[in-house]
């Protein structure tokens, strides 16, 4: 019973952010049923908690304005006080088993409304996947065709599958329990921090998001393109509201910079926000990171002869895991396409909206080769310490970096094996299956014209991308201890 009221909390705070297209819709006079039925029931197992809770609060309220020794704070009113009490005594294993739960039954109530568009089971829990992970990957063709509150459906779940559900029940709750939760969605504690820290990122992405629409507004697109870019962009999703537009060269920079913000850490721009400009400026990871998609640019413009207003945004797009693509990936010169597979393979800074590897773990590894390499021509008895930002980084962050790395790419070459054996290029495997596993989005496939089994196989991969390698196995460990018992 607490395992389910557990998730009830979770689905609830999820389902918070979709009254924005079911309110736009009821505006446009548009059908929202399909929409409101997911909203409902994905909060409807809460409400009766809350309703007992908030009885029982509002009693002991009354008793407190009698009895003052009776506990009572405003926090209490609300029942969020009791759900922080029940959040509390999670165990690793048990957020593990929560966190990971979530992320795939809030997708499949989600997907209800793709369902009544006419789309297959398997599609439309493909495209709700593809939504909460902050993939990008549709089998939806001309998104276009659809109501605009479906539009903005698929954007808002991509806007908040970016920062994570887990961090958005955070941002309102707080307690030991949150680094449990963190550790279950694939982040640190030292990642986004915990209680009013994890307001606080809520406020820059909030800060972020503004910023970005008023820009894409400010350069001619509409407000409710604008909006739906700015969610897909800033949460590094990728899905565009149409299938064809023609962007101009400001347009096309502006959704590169937004998605180079939303794959920035939260550390840094707190940093920036606080007048903290030559400390955030000079962090050896976003060195690493602008270096990366300098370089990238200037190979794949000078190799691959593309447009550099189409390079930036394509490469961009791939090491940020942003998802947004001009033109036809599958045309591309084969080393722009072997390019951004390794943009897709590194991913963004920790800390931020984006997906992959990440490249604070590529620095430590990077570093912990170059270490072990001067070692050779330094006495036994030298000590040698791996530092980012002259911080040291512990011996066993050193491990965990460097054997998700050597997993991450296992998982890479097994996945690209499997759509090798059915048939599929090299080349193609590989930047799917990155693709996938990394939360990008981009594709030199027509991913609706998939089968069965490579849709099920890739939903597969973006859920294991967001939750990352870890947590996942970690959870199996779990579900096999208790199978045990």
């Amino acid at each position: 019973m607490g395992f389910l009221q557990r998730l009830t909390s979770v689905m609830f705070y999820a389902a918070l952010p979709l009254f924005i297209p079911l309110i736009y819709g009821l505006y446009l006079g548009e059908d929202v049923l399909a929409i409101a039925v997911a909203i409902l029931v994905l909060i409807l197992p809460f409400i009766p908690g809350l309703l007992i809770g908030i009885f029982r609060n509002v009693r002991d309220f009354i008793i407190s304005l009698f009895r003052k020794e009776t506990p009572w704070n405003y926090m209490s009113l609300t029942e969020i006080a009791g759900i922080e009490a029940k959040l509390a005594e999670l165990s690793l294993g048990e957020a593990l088993a929560l966190t990971s739960f979530a992320w795939i039954l809030i997708p499949v109530i989600c997907a209800y409304p793709f369902v009544t568009l006419g789309m297959e089971p398997l599609d439309a829990f493909f495209e709700s996947m593809s939504s909460w992970t902050s993939t990008g990957l549709s089998v939806i063709d001309l998104p276009e065709n659809l109501p605009q509150s479906m539009i903005l459906y698929r954007s808002t779940m991509q806007w908040v599958g970016g920062l994570g559900i887990i961090v958005l029940m955070l941002a309102v709750l707080k307690g030991r329990e949150a680094r449990w939760l963190l550790k279950a969605e694939g982040r640190e504690t030292i990642e986004v921090g915990i209680g009013k820290t994890v307001k606080s990122y809520w406020l820059l992405y909030l800060l972020l998001s503004v910023i970005a629409f008023g820009v894409l507004a400010y350069l001619g697109m509409n407000y409710f393109d604008a909006i739906n870019l700015t969610f897909s962009g800033i949460s590094n999703g990728g899905f565009f509201p149409f299938s064809h537009f023609d962007f101009t060269e400001m347009q096309k920079y502006a959704l590169a910079g937004i998605m180079l913000a939303g794959a920035t850490s939260f550390v840094f721009w707190r940093k920036i926000f606080s007048g903290k400009i030559l400390t955030a400026v000079r962090d050896e990871e976003f060195i690493f990171y602008i270096l990366l998609i300098v370089i990238s640019v200037a190979l794949i413009f000078y190799v691959g002869g593309e447009t550099i207003d189409n390079t930036i945004l394509n490469a961009v797009s791939a090491v940020a895991c942003g998802g947004f693509a001009i033109g036809d990936l599958a045309v591309m010169h084969e080393f722009s396409k072997y390019m951004l597979i390794l943009l897709m393979l590194a991913g963004g800074m920790y800390g931020s909206t984006t997906g992959a590897i990440k490249l604070w773990r590529i620095l430590v590894a990077f570093k912990s080769i170059l270490l072990r390499v001067k070692a050779v021509f330094l006495p036994s008895t030298a000590v040698q310490v791996v530092k980012i930002n002259n911080m040291p980084v512990p011996e066993e962050a050193i491990i965990d970096c460097v054997v998700y790395i050597f997993s991450y790419v296992v998982i890479i070459l097994f996945g690209a094996g499997i759509f090798i054996a059915v048939g599929y290029t090299i080349t193609d495997a590989l930047f799917t299956v990155s693709s996938a596993l990394g939360n990008v989005g981009l594709s030199t496939l027509a991913v609706s014209a998939m089968g069965a089994n490579g849709k099920s196989f890739l939903i597969f991969l973006m859920y294991v991308g967001r939750i990352e390698i870890f947590p996942t196995l970690a959870l199996a460990r779990y579900v096999i201890d208790m199978i045990k018992r």
